[in-house]
């Protein structure tokens, strides 16, 4: 697994030395030579690492060198990772005058005097390291299952990423090996196992739980626990710490090196432990615990951790305010913190932030240069505003995954939903006061799945729907304004895969004006619609439907089974459930099944 790690993160530093603006960077700060020699030592020892790996068994003196070698590498990933966020800061320079901004006396913090001396202290780490490599000769073997890395790329274009997958027997591996490396500037760091079915909602969440079961093997086999409060200082060498629940009052904190065990009462949120803030090279920080530890409002050692990649599972104080000096998080990509109800200002330098979820949030408003996180792919969060700002979401346009949920104010999404041409899946969960759709939602031409639910004043128009050409699933749940689904679907006609609608009241029927046409349709779903009686004219016509599920609705479902008046509608469908007639519930009693 070492190997593994260090194979993902030597790659990485490999791309990131080998890209014009590292040759840029180098000349700025009069360090190209060193950079040179760092990517000649970084690529020899790339070569080895297999058989070091399998010689650390034995050897005790080759697992103190890896060991020594994860440190120097996570430094230089690191530093590299700082300057090029740096860097990205002035996209609107050109790169030269990016650069050299950074490294005149005009910066306070004397840029280009600290970060070349950081990179003559990691070149002169590595010079050691390789030398002492050499006394174990150690030889070159080939990596018998490739690892995929991330290429870097000079463009903010993702249209071309291909999508990872990786196979279930090397998931924690890989997995780790992802989550440690920091590059992700193509690719959401939420990876989809072989039959999750791509990135959704319910993958998302698989995939959260998969990364919490990492934190223990992180650790490895040899953890040493202690009972009481966390008072020690965290060492250095310590990048990953996890927090998860045993049993109903302890929770454990996990890490690289070891583990504390500390005693806290369950109903009661607890405190962030400041040894843990002050530990200035994290990188991960998980809980998964049902009520993680808190960030009081000033807490001033958030902004310490500056190498900090994830931050999930945290709560604010009761003031709900992220402290200011989350900005200084600039290698941030993946943020999940419960209880905000407004972000600061500085949470907008956030610029590598890829996936930023909000939950049980309620935002009263998004700080005016919100639209600057152009790396955001996943943003999940609840809103107090009536209308979705312009510019704040418009510049998102980055931007795959939307979930806007529990906004019982929300009428409107706004204008700049248009812009965001790379959105793929869309829910809208809860917004009882959501109206229509946009006039400019025709222009998400990437959008894949549409999911709305509960939006009890939203009824589609005619025309909504028109332009979604990619969009292969449309999920609508309790709907109660909803009685015909719009002819602007038929955009989809040769996309939609599947089909569902539930809980719609009112809904009657799909037309025959409009599913016969859905040729690609593979799975329809229909349950809880008391006023559909019967299914189109048509249905034979939809040769790609391989599964039919009409669930409590007041079809007369005998006429539907062989032999029966409408069989002749369904008899090419190879699979069909077809449950007993909607019998007289309330409305209320049919909302309860929700």
């Amino acid at each position: 697994m070492a190997a593994n790690i260090l194979l993902d993160i030597a790659a990485n530093i490999l791309l990131s030395l080998g890209s014009y603006a590292s040759q840029e960077i180098g000349l700025a700060l009069g360090v190209k030579e060193e950079l040179r020699k760092m990517e000649n030592n970084v690529s020899t020892i790339k070569n080895i690492l297999l058989d070091a790996q399998e010689r650390q068994m034995s050897n005790l003196a080759v697992k103190e060198w890896l060991q020594r070698l994860k440190l120097i590498l996570y430094d230089d990933d690191d530093l590299l990772d700082e300057v090029a966020t740096e860097t990205k800061i002035r996209q609107g320079e050109s790169l030269v005058k990016k650069v050299r901004y950074f490294f005149t006396s005009s910066n306070p913090l004397v840029f280009s005097y600290v970060v070349g001396c950081k990179f003559k202290d990691v070149g002169k780490r590595l010079d050691e390291i390789v030398s002492q490599m050499h006394d174990f000769q150690f030889v070159v073997k080939l990596v018998e299952r490739p690892i995929e890395t991330i290429r870097r790329e000079e463009t903010s274009s993702i249209m071309n990423t291909p999508t990872m997958i990786v196979g279930r027997e090397d998931d924690k591996n890989n997995l780790v090996s992802l989550l440690l490396s920091s590059h992700y500037e193509e690719n959401v760091p939420i990876i989809p196992i072989v039959g999750m079915g791509g990135l959704g909602q319910k993958e998302l969440y698989k995939m959260h739980d998969l990364v919490h079961d990492l934190a223990q093997y992180v650790a490895g086999n040899e953890c040493l626990s202690i009972r009481g409060a966390i008072t020690q200082t965290i060492p250095d060498t310590v990048r990953h710490v996890s927090f998860y629940r045993d049993g109903k009052r302890i929770v454990h904190i996990y890490f690289n090196e070891g583990w504390f065990a500390p005693v806290f009462d369950w109903d009661i949120p607890w405190k962030f432990p400041r040894s843990l803030t002050r530990a200035k090279k994290l990188r991960t920080m998980l809980c998964s615990t049902k009520r993680g530890p808190t960030f009081e409002s000033s807490e001033p050692e958030i902004g310490s951790s500056r190498c900090l990649r994830l931050l999930e599972g945290c709560h604010l104080a009761s003031k709900l305010y992220v402290p200011e000096k989350i900005g200084k998080l600039k290698l941030l990509r993946y943020l999940s913190i419960g209880g905000v109800k407004k972000l600061p200002k500085s949470f907008c330098n956030l610029i590598n932030l890829q996936y930023l979820d909000l939950p049980q949030s309620n935002m009263v408003k998004l700080p005016k240069d919100f639209g600057k996180l152009v790396n955001l792919r996943f943003l999940s969060f609840s809103t107090e505003l009536t209308c979705l700002p312009k510019e704040e979401i418009g510049g998102l346009t980055s931007l795959r995954m939307l979930i806007i949920s529990r906004s019982s104010n929300l009428r409107s999404l706004g204008e700049g939903l248009e812009h965001l041409s790379c959105l793929r899946e869309l829910v809208l969960d809860r917004c009882s006061a959501l109206v229509s759709l946009p006039a400019g939602f025709r222009h998400l031409t990437s959008l894949e799945r549409l999911e709305m639910s509960s939006c009890h004043c939203f009824d589609f128009s005619n025309d909504d729907l028109k332009g979604l050409r990619s969009l292969k699933k449309l999920k609508v749940y309790n709907l109660p304004r909803l009685v015909n689904l719009p002819n602007g679907i038929q955009d989809a006609a040769a996309s939609l895969t599947h089909l569902e609608i539930s809980g719609c009241t009112n809904f009657t029927s799909p037309s025959e004006f409009i599913v016969p046409y859905l040729l690609s349709l593979q799975s329809l779903r229909i349950s809880y619609c008391p006023e559909v009686r019967s299914l189109p004219e048509g249905m034979q016509r939809l040769t790609n439907l391989q599964f039919l599920s009409i669930v409590k609705c007041n079809l007369l479902t005998s006429s539907y089974k062989e032999g029966g008046e409408d069989w002749p509608k369904v008899a090419h469908i190879p699979s069909i459930e077809l449950f007993e007639r909607f019998k007289g519930l309330s409305t209320l009693d049919l909302l309860g099944e929700f």
